[in-house]
C-alpha cells in the first residue's frame, strides 16, 4: 500500500512535465505540419515550404502560438528589401495555423488572418520575339530545345524536364490519325493532351537526336548527356548561366517563366491560352499571363444613324 501512495504523486508530476513539454509553440505546429502535410504538395512547392519553415522556426519557433497577436509580426514585415519573401514565409505559417485550428484543434483562431500582408504585383514583362531568339542563340542545345518546348506547349520548366517519349501517344479521331503529348502538371495535377503539330514535331526530332537522347535509349525528351533526367536544381543552374550571359550582353532580365507568358499571349484567344496553360480560371490567365495588347474592334453601327446622331 505504501508503494502505491508513493507512485501516485510521481505520476502527477510526470503529467505536469508532459504538459509543459508539449506546450503549443510555433515550433510544435511547424514540426507536425512539415511531417504530416508537405508530402501532399508538389515536389518543388514542398522544397520551398521546408526552406521557409526553417526561417520561421528560427524566428518564431519558441513563441507560444496561443498567445500570439497580429502586432507580433510587425517587425518581421517592416523591412525594405526581401518583404515579398517574408510574405511568402508568413503564408506558410498561416497554412500551418489553419491546420492547427481546423484539423488538430490546437488553436482557437489563426492570428495571421488579421495581419495585412502586402501583395506582390504579377510580373508584366512581355518578351519580344527578337529577344527570345537572341537569348536562345546564347544557350546550349538542350536549353534551346527546352525553350522551344516551353513556347510551343506553354508548360512550366519543371514539367518540361519530366516529358517522356512514352507521353507521346497516337490518337485516331473522326478518321484522322495524329499524335498527342500527354502532360501531367506536377503543380496543379492537371492532365493535358497537347496535339503534336509539325512545329512541335520538328523540335521533338531534334530532342531525339541529342547525345544521350531518345535514339540512345533515354526515356526523357530533354535528358542530360548521360540520358538521365535533369533535376530542378540542375536545369535551373543551366538556365541561370544563360540568363547571366544574356544580361551581360545588354539584354533585359528574362525569366524562363516569361516564355510561358509569351505562349499564352500568342494564343489567338483567352480561352485557348487558358486551356494550353491548364488554368481552372480564366482570371489567372488574363491577370498574369496575357501580357500583350488586347486588340478589339469598335462597335459597328449604321453609317446613316451615326451621322444623324452627330447632327
Amino acid at each position: 500500500m505504501a508503494s502505491i501512495l508513493w507512485v501516485a504523486p510521481k505520476c502527477a508530476a510526470m503529467d505536469t512535465q508532459v504538459t509543459a513539454a508539449t506546450a503549443i509553440t510555433v515550433d510544435t505546429i511547424l514540426e507536425r505540419y512539415e511531417r504530416e502535410c508537405l508530402d501532399e504538395l508538389a515536389p518543388r512547392t514542398s522544397r520551398d515550404y521546408r526552406r521557409h519553415i526553417g526561417h520561421l522556426r528560427r524566428r518564431f519557433g519558441r513563441l507560444d502560438a496561443t498567445l500570439l497577436e497580429p502586432r507580433d509580426f510587425a517587425d518581421f514585415l517592416n523591412i525594405r528589401k526581401g518583404k515579398i519573401q517574408r510574405v511568402r514565409q508568413l503564408a506558410v505559417l498561416s497554412a500551418a495555423f489553419t491546420i492547427a485550428v481546423r484539423r488538430w484543434f490546437w488553436l482557437k483562431v489563426n492570428v495571421l488572418r488579421d495581419v495585412e500582408r502586402p501583395k506582390s504585383k504579377p510580373r508584366d514583362r512581355l518578351i519580344l520575339d527578337e529577344e527570345f531568339a537572341a537569348c536562345k542563340a546564347l544557350a546550349p542545345k538542350r536549353v534551346q530545345l527546352a525553350m522551344q518546348l516551353a513556347l510551343l506547349t506553354g508548360q512550366r520548366q519543371g514539367d518540361i524536364i519530366r516529358f517522356k517519349w512514352a507521353d507521346i501517344r497516337e490518337m485516331t479521331l473522326e478518321g484522322r490519325t495524329f499524335h498527342e503529348l500527354h502532360v501531367y502538371q506536377s503543380k496543379t495535377s492537371k492532365r493535358l493532351a497537347i496535339e503534336v503539330t509539325p512545329e512541335l514535331e520538328a523540335v521533338l526530332d531534334q530532342c531525339w537526336q541529342l547525345k544521350g537522347g531518345g535514339h540512345a535509349g533515354s526515356e526523357y525528351i530533354v535528358p542530360t548527356r548521360t540520358g538521365k533526367p535533369y533535376t530542378s536544381e540542375g536545369f535551373r543552374a543551366c538556365w541561370q548561366r544563360v540568363r547571366v550571359k544574356w544580361e551581360r550582353s545588354g539584354g533585359e532580365p528574362l525569366h524562363f517563366h516569361d516564355i510561358r507568358a509569351l505562349a499564352a499571349t500568342k494564343c489567338p484567344t483567352l480561352e485557348m491560352a487558358q486551356q494550353l496553360l491548364g488554368h481552372t480560371s480564366s482570371a489567372m490567365t488574363r491577370r498574369v499571363y496575357r501580357r500583350g495588347i488586347e486588340r478589339v474592334k469598335p462597335l459597328r453601327l449604321n453609317t446613316q444613324q451615326v451621322l444623324t446622331d452627330v447632327h
